[in-house]
């Protein structure tokens, strides 16, 4: 849904959407190889993963705080945004599921090493196929906000104030939720 809001409120509502880029740009797509190619070992992947789950926490904090007190658009993509994450995390956990897996099924054996480096590198592609989805979905969600838009979902979940106009076949009128 469309809605008549300020640049102003637009901009700010883009931000949680570009502190995710961030986040999936600068851990996943250059912090993440780079360790690998400095061969940091085991602390390569924990670095950027430590550092990504900071900002996600950041975006779970900022959107509860948006919505409790803040303009209901901002406060709509920062919930948005804090709502994609899961889609990050649960690639996460599928990369630690293997990992963890892997772990136990080369602890007693001599190759265990050589194993684990080729285990490590597959564990690594649940994460990486949930980072390329939410880069897709973020930078749409940035588009989002520039129109005015918040997705159906987010207006039933968080329903607008009623003082805020609905934009509907390029007419701006009253909000029709209930």
């Amino acid at each position: 849904m469309i809605f008549d809001v300020d640049e102003s409120v637009r901009k700010r509502a883009k931000t949680p959407h570009e502190l995710s880029m961030i986040n999936l740009v600068g851990c996943h797509l250059i912090a993440a190889p780079a360790a690998i190619v400095l061969d940091i070992g085991f602390m390569g992947f924990l670095i950027p993963l430590l550092l990504s789950l900071s900002v996600i926490g950041f975006i779970w904090f900022r959107a509860g705080a948006e919505t409790a007190s803040g303009d209901w658009f901002v406060a709509a993509h920062w919930r948005l945004s804090a709502n994609r994450t899961r889609i990050l995390i649960i690639g996460y956990l599928i990369s630690a599921l293997i990992l963890g897996m892997a772990m136990l099924a080369t602890s007693g054996d001599s190759k265990g090493d050589i194993m684990m480096v080729a285990i490590s590198r597959v564990a690594v592609v649940p994460a990486l196929i949930t980072v390329m989805i939410c880069f897709v979905l973020e930078s749409g969600s940035i588009y989002q906000a520039g129109r005015g838009e918040v997705p159906d979902g987010i207006v039933k979940r968080m329903p607008p104030p009623d003082t805020l106009s609905a934009v509907q076949d390029g007419v701006v009128g009253q909000n029709q939720s209930g």
